[in-house]
């Protein structure tokens, strides 16, 4: 079986739902993509294959030079289980109670806030990091840091420093190996995170919501430092143009509820799809219209603190 080399990390049967009306449901789906560089230019009108993807993000090379295949098997195979759920979520009113709505759904979304490329870029940074710090430390005659244990937030954690030198020497395809493992190793547990929340579908009549590059929302009320463990964490994910999930901390409040779109909250939505986005607005609807809402519901925002 022919692998793909130019692998998605935000899937293509997800974007597909944010295709324009007029290539919604073709094979060669085409969105419009805006960007927040400037230096990109106008938004353009884009084939679906083409954005979201980067070779061999998944297939790390082994330490013997292969490449290895399986966390994007494993993507594939949960891509193709969704597929069959998502038209259902997209459009209709979806039971949010049903155990394996949530399972597959919480599951997904869970997924994809791991597998964009950025956490690799965080896997690099948290490697010089470390590698810095303990540099600072004292060494034994091998040269590994004279340190037992460290102190994080209180708590004490012991510190096995025998495997120092080659954690030290790691490289780029150490970081991309360690990337694929997280994704592997954390994925259930945050997921369980998300089934623990208080879920609530926001449904629009007619096309509203954008989606972007990284889909997966998070949010506090409080505080500026926080992830998807930090109680009272709020995660949005765009389903569809006209389904929004909403998942929190609130359960004094009803559960698994659909709430109607308010016209007037259309801009704020998006703005906070925009702001959670990397870099590309993804939409089936023209840029400046959803751009416009943004625009007014700041301008509204900014009138109302005045």
């Amino acid at each position: 079986m022919n692998q793909p080399k130019n692998q998605h990390w935000v899937p293509q049967f997800y974007l597909r739902h944010f295709a324009t009306p007029q290539t919604r449901g073709m094979d060669h789906a085409k969105v419009w993509v805006f960007s927040k560089d400037e230096a990109d230019g106008d938004e353009t009108l884009t084939s679906i294959p083409s954005i979201c993807a980067q070779r061999y993000l998944y297939s790390p090379l082994s330490e013997v030079g292969q490449r290895t295949w399986d966390l994007e098997n494993q993507l594939s195979s949960l891509e193709h289980t969704l597929g069959g759920l998502w038209p259902s979520l997209a459009a209709d009113c979806v039971d949010l109670s049903d155990p394996s709505v949530r399972k597959g759904v919480s599951l997904f979304v869970a997924v994809m806030h791991l597998r964009h490329p950025h956490t690799l870029i965080v896997v690099e940074e948290i490697h010089r990091s470390l590698v810095a710090f303990y540099e600072e430390m004292p060494r034994r005659p091998d040269g590994t840091p004279d340190v037992d244990s460290v102190e994080i937030g209180g708590a004490i954690y012991p510190l096995d420093a025998s495997q120092w030198h080659a954690y030290r020497a790691w490289g780029r395809n150490d970081h991309h190996r360690f990337f694929t493992h997280l994704v592997r190793s954390e994925a259930v547990h945050l997921a369980e995170i998300l089934l623990e929340k208080r879920w609530s579908m926001v449904a629009s009549e007619r096309d509203t919501f954008v989606t972007t590059d990284k889909p997966v929302g998070i949010q506090h009320q409080t505080e500026t430092v926080f992830g998807l463990r930090t109680p009272g964490v709020i995660v949005s994910f765009p389903v569809s143009p006209t389904r929004l999930l909403v998942m929190d901390d609130m359960h004094h409040e009803p559960a698994n509820q659909y709430y109607p779109l308010k016209a007037s909250m259309s801009g704020a939505f998006n703005h906070h799809i925009w702001h959670n986005g990397s870099g590309l607005m993804i939409t089936g609807r023209a840029i400046s219209e959803a751009l416009a809402e943004l625009v007014g519901w700041a301008d509204s925002l900014a009138k109302r603190d005045a």
